[in-house]
């Protein structure tokens, strides 16, 4: 019996997304409740999330449950202050708390840098559209951020003025009044091809010894190692070092995504994700004791995980007219047991989606899990034959993100001593 059967979990899933981590610590055996911010669920598409699933309950609001539950996780980010009061009351959380503000904060993320002693990559923060505008005139391949308001901004890749000069005119429409005291921040273009990722987790500043080097194609696809840390790259691991006295001052105890772009003389860490990595949670619940990591180190207590695999590829997964309306899938169930499906709910043993604003239509991840390269990409070609018409796998995604691993491996980067696959084999009809 699982050590973990008579206890009780409590997934608090801000967007919806991790449904499918909840599912996988029931497989433990554990009772786990699930729960979305009720400020969230004023319609029923919001309602819906994670509701109709045998193995986990669905519950309006955690606090009646509170004293039942053994382990509160908080996969995403957001409710530090929730966390840190759950804490306060001696209950043990598997959450970011104040550590979230690495990837909410920019301003704070780039001071941690330089605090630090590390590379900050090139930038300038501008205040108002005006003085952005007046900025960018004569600029080209700058990418401007904000820091929190992601609903409302994302990354944008400025070519040039004469290509994107009417944005100005639509983000003064979005912003309204507050147009000009929106702080943007600027960064030219990095000259390198060489960008490299960890994906693992921390607990109060404690990294384990074994990690996922992945290699992502930005949401759409993703190939990862199971890698010994002192095998990985030295630009990753020096970074996650620098950082463990903060992780253990502010209580870190999540998994931690963070990509670095290397050129001959610097290492620019860029970003970091202080929540479940979309892609790379699904190979990290395909690891044989992931439940016992996250109930164990919600307390501070430090459990190595066990992948019991060498490889994984994750491939997003859209579905036509998912966005707007209703979708819904019928699956094979050995197809079923390798999507981590997002932001949906089951009726009658048919996973639905509400359409919640998805962006084209992404309904989660097809995962694999392998021994070898070439393996974990067959796996993943047959999948992507076996989705139904209407479901479409970004598998020619896959096929650029073995080329970038093969291209990085060139650069001395090392990822595997396996021969990697062919490109193609991701592309070509399974047999």
């Amino acid at each position: 019996m699982s050590e973990l059967s008579s206890k009780t979990f409590m997934v608090f899933d801000h967007f919806g997304l991790f449904v499918g981590l909840a599912q996988r610590l029931a497989e433990s055996g554990a009772r786990v409740f699930y729960s979305t911010p009720i400020d969230r669920r004023d319609s029923i598409y919001e309602a819906v999330i994670g509701d109709g699933f045998s193995d986990i309950k669905c519950v309006d609001e955690f606090w009646p449950y509170k004293d039942k539950v053994d382990c509160f996780v908080f996969p995403d980010i957001r409710h530090d202050g929730l966390q840190a009061e759950l804490r306060k009351q001696g209950l043990p959380v598997w959450g970011s708390q104040a550590g979230m503000k690495l990837e909410q904060n920019r301003q704070f993320f780039l001071g941690k840098l330089k605090e630090l002693g590390l590379d900050v990559p090139p930038f300038t923060e501008v205040t108002g559209l005006s003085k952005l505008a007046a900025f960018l005139k004569n600029k080209k391949d700058i990418w401007i951020k904000v820091s929190k308001w992601r609903g409302s901004w994302e990354t944008f890749h400025w070519c040039s003025w004469d290509e994107d000069w009417s944005n100005l005119d639509l983000w003064a429409v979005k912003f309204g009044g507050l147009k000009e005291f929106i702080r943007f921040i600027c960064f030219p273009k990095i000259e390198t091809d060489l960008e490299i990722g960890a994906d693992t987790y921390c607990v109060d500043g404690r990294w384990p010894s074994t990690m996922l080097h992945g290699i992502e194609r930005k949401n759409k696809a993703y190939m990862s190692a199971v890698t010994k840390r002192d095998k990985m790259p030295k630009q990753l691991t020096e970074v996650m070092d620098a950082f463990s006295p903060f992780l253990k001052e502010v209580g870190y105890r999540n998994q931690w995504s963070m990509e670095d772009r290397v050129t001959d003389s610097k290492n620019y860490f860029i970003d970091a994700t202080t929540r479940g990595g979309l892609p790379s949670t699904p190979t990290f619940l395909s690891a044989k004791n992931t439940p016992e990591v996250i109930y164990h180190g919600a307390r501070g207590e430090f459990v190595e995980i066990d992948y019991g695999f060498k490889f994984s590829a994750e491939c997003a997964v859209e579905l036509e007219d998912a966005s707007d309306n209703w979708g819904t899938i019928v699956l094979k169930p050995e197809t079923r047991k390798h999507l981590f499906a997002q932001q949906c709910c089951e009726c009658d043993g048919q996973l639905w989606f509400p359409p919640t604003g998805s962006v084209s239509g992404h309904i989660g991840w097809l995962f694999v899990t392998g021994d070898t390269p070439t393996e974990v990409a067959e796996k993943m070609n047959k999948l992507a034959d076996d989705l139904p018409d209407g479901a479409d796998a970004q598998v020619e995604a896959l096929s650029d993100v073995i080329k970038e691993v093969e291209s990085e491996m060139e650069q001395g980067i090392f990822f595997t001593d396996m021969e990697m696959p062919d490109p193609q084999v991701v592309l070509e009809e399974s047999k």
